[in-house]
């Protein structure tokens, strides 16, 4: 079979959303060597790190839904792929996946931009046009569902850890040696709900200048951005919270693994990587108590509500340093891997 990728952000783009494109293409390379894969890069993107074998193809629209949507049925006709497997953006003919990464724009629209609801608003009208849809969790799927109910029930896919983060860890600069600490990964935006995060800090018996709280994440792709509260400002001055911004696998990987605790408050996700991520490096976790967390790491963190800084505070104080247990760790990591969203996909057009 030849399979049609599309490769809009193999080069660049949003993190999370580039991760899962190049790695569900990759997998499928190494689970179905007998399928011909052709990957549809921009014009500008390098073509370095594609699977063995794999074809180029160009495409030039900008943005990633009109390239998607009139650009990938010509690419697949000239390709003789049989099908086209895309993200987001469904092409206007031919058979097709569409990989929805999530909804949350129909659902909340007050965590985006104006300019970001207008370019998300096609998505799901034209996933009518999909042989498929397929997103990576139940919840997402029930998400669809609700806001697109003539849809067909979406194909759940899971996702699996970045393997950029299987690498030996790097201390970052900014923390010193034999220092405990607590980490938060995610873009600073409303979503996140990072406000909330700082603000336990704050009221946290744990976070101090000597054992900060490691923030991580830059701006880029965010939507709508967080502020930092009051009570958490003077956190900021003395270093009680420290501000990392993007930092390479490498020094992500170490903060994992040496963390006391990962805490997790987003207001909603598709799937939520860091959840996962860190519970492959067997960090103490507290998460949001939503639906989805309790599908992906359920077992393997504390549970609190996102929005009670005295309530994710106590958990902070009472988590540090109590790691998960070995079996519900090894449970979730069976269970999300890159190999078996593949096999889901492929599965599915079969």
């Amino acid at each position: 079979m030849r399979i049609l990728f599309d490769g809009y952000w193999w080069h660049q783009g949003p993190h999370a959303n580039r991760t899962v494109q190049r790695e569900l293409i990759r997998a499928w390379a190494q689970e179905f060597p007998e399928d011909e894969p052709v990957v549809a890069l921009r014009s500008d993107a390098e073509a370095s790190g594609l699977p063995a074998g794999g074809i180029v193809a160009r495409t030039r629209l900008w943005p990633h839904a009109l390239s998607n949507r009139w650009e990938l049925p010509r690419l697949a006709r000239r390709t003789g792929a049989d099908v086209a497997v895309v993200h987001n953006y469904t092409p206007a003919s031919g058979r097709s996946v569409v990989f929805i990464h999530d909804a949350m724009f129909a659902e909340h629209p007050e965590w985006f931009s104006r300019r970001e609801r207008l370019y998300f608003a096609p998505m799901l009208p034209w996933a009518a046009d999909a042989s498929v849809v397929a997103t990576s969790t139940r919840t997402e799927a029930a998400r669809i569902r609700r806001h697109a109910p003539s849809l067909a029930a979406p194909v759940v896919t899971g996702l699996g850890i970045p393997p950029g983060l299987e690498v030996e860890g790097r201390r970052p600069p900014a923390i010193a040696e034999g220092t405990a600490f607590a980490v938060s990964v995610g873009r600073l935006n409303v979503r996140k709900n990072l406000e909330t995060v700082m603000a336990a800090a704050a009221r946290s018996s744990r976070i101090t200048s000597a054992r900060p709280l490691c923030i991580v994440g830059g701006d880029a792709h965010s939507g709508v951005g967080s502020a930092v509260p009051e009570e958490a400002r003077p956190l900021l001055d003395d270093g009680s919270i420290l501000m990392l911004g993007p930092v390479p696998d490498e020094e992500l990987a170490w903060l994992y693994a040496h963390a006391a605790v990962t805490v997790s408050l987003s207001l909603d996700e598709g799937f939520g990587m860091p959840c996962l991520e860190a519970v492959r490096f067997g960090s103490p976790l507290i998460a949001s108590d939503i639906p989805v967390f309790r599908e992906t790491v359920g077992g393997c963190a504390v549970f609190v509500d996102p929005l009670d800084a005295d309530a994710v505070a106590t958990a902070i104080d009472a988590a540090w340093g109590h790691r998960p247990e070995p079996a519900a760790v090894e449970d979730v990591l069976r269970r999300f891997t890159w190999a078996s969203a593949a096999r889901s996909l492929r599965a599915a057009i079969v």
